[in-house]
């Protein structure tokens, strides 16, 4: 392109070396405005690289053209035209200004000076037209400057967009994990470690109480049917969009489970009683899946970590406040979520619903953990539900 330009000036300014009007004359010889103008080509040609160097000398070309006689026409001007309209996109508007003020300058001053029988024709055409001719030059490279900094800046919104929406879907897709990361926990882990319990229950009675080894047997059926069916449901969650497969279809558990949840605790070898108080009324479901998962997940430390463990569950329904709390008593009682992820998980689930998880020792031989969520919240704003 650099080529092509400095060629298409060359051109012209030959042609411009060899024009003449009336009353002013070109210079009988052509050859010296031609290398002139060659060399204010050339500088054209470098200007991407170095406008200033190339200005300077296109400014100098012209002006000794000028200076020696030839007429200032656009066409003898178009190198030192081109180099003005590079520095001016190259170097901002300020500097095209100053070098633009100086070249016009270099090139009147040689061009009045050549000049020894000036008429006022001649005097305009060696001043105003030489400013004439330079001038659209720099208007010319201030909005391809402006053009070209505006694309930039539509280019970088539509990046930092896209960078928005990529950290916005990894965000997601990283809440979504963690969501699911806990669901598979307090599923697997509930069920299993009950289902470990009844399996050792039922391997020490197996000889000594047939009949109640039998009634262990359908119980741990019952608890890995209960897990896979909650595992096939938290699985199904990541199915292609389209995908009809009845996977992943089961409710997610409420309160109203909390009985059956316990009858099964109960089959793995644990004592287990539920007060209630307040009035139970239909929650939030995502309130109510909360303290369901939790109350699991501290059944299950409790089945895993204490010693012939009784268990006590104490739930609250207030006017704007639900709470739950799950105290173990046994030999050697165990904390829960030491050994894993349990507690993190209890608490990550409480956050979510703007409530919180207290769990520590609640006095000699007793482990407790207390669920605490706000309704408050949820009354005001229906859409939360």
């Amino acid at each position: 392109m650099n080529v092509v330009a400095a060629l298409v000036a060359f051109l012209f300014a030959a042609l411009g070396a060899s024009l003449s009007t009336e009353g002013i004359f070109r210079p009988a010889e052509l050859l010296p405005g031609t290398l002139l103008s060659l060399l204010a080509s050339v500088a054209l040609f470098l200007s991407a690289r170095w406008p200033r160097t190339a200005t300077l000398v296109a400014t100098g070309c012209e002006a000794a053209a000028c200076a020696a006689g030839y007429l200032p026409t656009p066409l003898l001007l178009a190198p030192l035209i081109g180099c003005l309209y590079r520095l001016t996109v190259l170097g901002g508007g300020r500097t095209a200004g100053w070098w633009t003020g100086f070249a016009a300058s270099a090139v009147i001053v040689g061009g009045v000076a050549s000049d020894t029988t000036p008429t006022a024709g001649s005097l305009l055409l060696r001043t105003v037209g030489v400013a004439l001719w330079l001038l659209p030059a720099v208007l010319a490279g201030r909005m391809t400057r402006a053009q070209r900094a505006y694309l930039r800046m539509v280019q970088a919104r539509a990046e930092d967009a896209e960078r928005g929406r990529d950290d916005d879907l990894r965000r997601r897709l990283s809440e979504e994990r963690l969501r699911i990361a806990r669901d598979l926990h307090d599923v697997v882990a509930h069920h299993l470690t009950v289902a470990n319990a009844q399996a050792g229950t039922a391997a020490h009675l197996l000889t000594r109480r047939p009949e109640q080894t039998h009634e262990l047997l359908l119980g741990l059926r019952d608890s890995t049917s209960a897990a896979l069916r909650e595992l096939k449901a938290t699985v199904g969650l990541l199915r292609m969009p389209g995908d009809d497969s009845p996977a992943g279809t089961t409710p997610a558990p409420g309160l109203d489970q909390l009985p059956a949840l316990i009858e099964t605790c109960r089959a793995g070898g644990l004592e287990v009683s539920m007060t209630t108080g307040g009035t139970p009324r239909p929650l939030p479901p995502l309130v109510e899946v909360t303290a369901y998962r939790i109350i699991q997940e501290a059944l299950t430390n409790a089945t895993k970590h204490a010693v012939r463990p009784t268990v006590t569950i104490s739930l609250a329904y207030g006017e704007d406040t639900l709470s739950a709390r799950v105290v173990n008593t046994s030999v050697r009682p165990g904390p829960a979520g030491t050994d894993g992820y349990g507690l993190i998980g209890m608490r990550e689930r409480a956050l979510a619903v703007g409530g919180s998880v207290e769990s520590g020792p609640a006095g000699p031989g007793r482990y407790a953990v207390a669920l605490t969520i706000p309704l408050a919240p949820w009354q005001e704003d229906p859409a939360l539900a």
